[in-house]
């Protein structure tokens, strides 16, 4: 079929020869819009019916994981997340974390309000920027996330960028005003 169109293309002879395919025969001949006929188009097998299809193995498994899914917690062959080791480790990462204005982490520089892990190793992170209008903006909340993620034992993280309560440098910790010259 796309010979005898790719022909009318490159011949000056509008009435190629036919071209079989199958049992079929496509004639080309077009109407006056220049379109295929509808009869001459070549149609479909007939469709047989099919015994009904038993269930395979794999349904059986994909019902196993809704069973999961559907769970809350851990699955029963994982054991619970030790939540404050988590939440240190997290904690660790964030202070890998760098403001790009200031040059101190920032957990240090107080924009990590909550670092909390469950049992299952989802972990709510909530943090702020300096100001709403912080150049970071665009790049370090997602980085937090992401480093976020990356901890061993997180599952999930569920973050969230406030601006309530505003950052204020009353928030930073000691040794980050210490190395500011703030104190």
């Amino acid at each position: 079929m796309f010979k005898k169109l790719f022909s009318r293309f490159t011949s000056d002879d509008a009435a190629a020869p036919e071209v079989t395919e199958g049992h079929e025969q496509i004639t080309g001949q077009t109407d006056e819009a220049g379109s295929l006929d509808n009869t001459d188009m070549p149609t479909a097998p007939p469709v047989t019916e099919e015994a009904p299809a038993t269930e395979s193995p794999a349904a059986e498994t994909s019902d196993e994981s809704l069973t999961y899914i559907e769970s809350s917690g851990p699955p029963a062959d994982q054991p619970p997340v030790d939540k404050e080791d988590l939440k240190n480790r997290v904690t660790d990462m964030m202070r890998t974390i760098f403001d790009p204005e200031i040059p101190v982490n920032i957990y240090d520089i107080g924009l990590i309000y909550k670092i909390e892990p469950d049992d299952d190793g989802i972990v709510d992170l909530t943090m702020t920027l300096t100001t709403p209008n912080c150049p970071a903006a665009g790049i370090l909340p997602g980085e937090v996330e992401n480093k976020a993620k990356s901890v061993d034992g997180v599952r999930e993280v569920r973050f969230e960028l406030t601006f309530d309560p505003p950052w204020n440098p009353d928030m930073m910790s000691e040794g980050a005003k210490l190395e500011l010259g703030m104190m």
